[in-house]
């Protein structure tokens, strides 16, 4: 590629970035809050007979879905003032922003796309209490992480290669989440909603958790082993806030709350962040996914790194779609950096003794080569294995 057609290279990513784009999201989301309290306070001083009761400004309460925050406290416009605040979509955000600025495919940009969706939908149901609005954020965030299922489990085994397998785990799971949310809260007698939510987020949580943390451990390649990590250490946030949020759904009402400062529901707001933190390193382990190991021509010099020693992301310097500089003898499989065969030295197997006997020239004499075991990691849909050696 000549330097006239040669694309310029991304600049790594730099923590004043990330806090302009975290700082910008807050600041939008904030306003809104901003606007809604002053124009309550407006209305209330204006009109002292409000036709919704004082502490109900939504004309929502009891709900179902309500949690361990004390309702309208610190704004009489704001249903659950803290909970609001720590479902601003910052997560999302940083991934998105992080998407655009290196380019990355489209099956991550919209599972990005969807987080910052679902925790707008969490803002706005903490905001209102509105049932109709929680139960479509619960099923958007399981919705995401099916999509997630639906595009990059064939990663995990060989039966979820076939798209109709995958199709039918995603049509089935959806429909019994769908009527779990419709039923559930409001069958069981009292807090139905957060038994709800731990009861639909927490199995599959738990699952993916499991299989990352093996996937990690039998890795070989690099790639994969940084990949899987990041999805592990993901999953381990997010498994702690499960725990959480069943400590929460046992006693939160009774001890999650500091009625000192202001209602603060220190036990909800620790869930909260540990799924903000959690879902950005997945968001980064899905992109690290896709572009270092799923595509067919993978990213140029693509590779997990860290803001500040702390934060990370998925830096790629090259355009979508650019190999590194290889010979023209090369294989897709080497550059990706995944080897079709795994090579084990088994020197008394029948395979040494067959490579053995082939290597025998005229003179009689035999050349010890190293013999060959297949054992493919490579399980990437579209890839056929090759008999080229690396």
């Amino acid at each position: 590629m000549s330097k006239t057609t040669a694309s310029v290279p991304h600049a790594p990513l730099r923590g004043s970035e990330l806090l302009f784009a975290a700082a910008a999201v807050t600041v939008a989301y904030s306003s809104v809050l901003l606007f809604l309290h002053r124009q309550v306070v407006l209305e209330a001083s204006a009109d002292a007979q409000a036709a919704a009761p004082a502490g109900n400004y939504w004309g929502t309460l009891p709900s179902a879905w309500d949690h361990p925050e004390p309702n309208y406290l610190v704004s009489p416009a704001i249903g659950e003032f803290w909970s609001v605040l720590t479902t601003i979509p910052i997560a999302g955000s940083l991934l998105m922003y992080e998407g655009i600025r290196y380019g990355y495919g489209w099956k991550v940009l919209r599972i990005y796309a969807l987080t910052c969706c679902m925790y707008t939908l969490a803002f706005s149901a903490h905001l209102t209490l509105q049932r109709n609005v929680f139960s479509v954020t619960v099923t958007a965030v399981m919705s995401n992480a099916l999509l997630t299922f639906a595009q990059f489990s064939s990663v995990a085994h060989r039966m979820l290669h076939s798209a109709w397998v995958r199709g039918v785990v995603v049509l089935v799971a959806e429909v019994v989440l769908i009527l779990t949310v419709a039923i559930m809260p409001y069958a069981l007698p009292e807090n139905g909603g957060v038994w709800t939510l731990f009861t639909v987020q927490s199995p599959g949580v738990f699952l993916a958790t499991a299989i990352s943390a093996a996937l990690s451990r039998t890795a070989v390649l690099h790639n994969e082993r940084v990949t899987f990590k990041t999805v592990s250490v993901a999953g381990a946030l997010l498994s702690s806030a499960m725990v959480l949020s069943l400590f929460e759904c046992l006693y939160g009402f009774e001890y999650g709350i500091a009625d000192s400062l202001w209602g603060f529901p220190w036990l909800h707001i620790a869930i909260h962040t540990f799924e903000q933190i959690g879902i950005y390193v997945f968001g980064v382990g899905v992109a690290a996914l896709h572009e270092m190991l799923f595509l067919d021509r993978p990213r140029r010099g693509a590779e997990v790194r860290y803001v500040a020693r702390i934060v990370p992301y998925l830096y790629c310097p090259g355009a979508s779609g650019e190999l590194p500089p290889r010979a023209s003898t090369t294989s897709v499989e080497e550059v990706r950096g995944r080897c079709p065969q795994q090579r084990v030295v088994t020197a008394s197997t029948p395979q040494a003794t067959e490579v053995q006997s082939r290597a025998k020239g005229a003179d009689g004499k035999t050349t010890t080569h190293t013999a060959h075991t297949v054992r493919r990691r490579d399980l990437t849909p579209g890839v056929v294995p090759t008999a080229a050696k690396c």
